[in-house]
């Protein structure tokens, strides 16, 4: 018996709800679907001249968002997805699932 896996319209799902959750103040997020379309990466290329660093407001609300947006996965026992910001292609910031956890209870 096979598990479940994300398709498309999940990671569409996922970048729609991250544009609302920050208001669009980047561009569409890249969505990859790894480890067998069981997790999903989730890269934001954040323009070199955006130096500021990302509010836990808007952390925050991209967590609850996408908690929201995308179903969990029971093989992904420390999160489905996290967001990967990245600048000149090095990462500078993540947001993870569990990070607000506490706040979805």
């Amino acid at each position: 018996m096979s598990s479940p896996v994300f398709d498309p319209e999940v990671a569409r799902n996922a970048a729609a709800a991250f544009m609302r959750a920050t208001a669009a103040r980047w561009p569409s997020p890249s969505v990859e679907l790894q480890d067998r379309d069981t997790f999903m990466l989730i890269r934001v290329d954040v323009p070199p001249s955006d130096s500021l660093d990302i509010d836990v407001s808007v952390r925050q609300s991209i967590a609850l968002a996408l908690n929201e947006a995308v179903p969990m996965h029971f093989t992904q026992t420390f999160g489905h997805w996290i967001v990967a910001f990245l600048r000149d292609n090095k990462m500078f910031e993540t947001v993870h699932p569990s990070e607000f956890q506490a706040l979805t209870k």
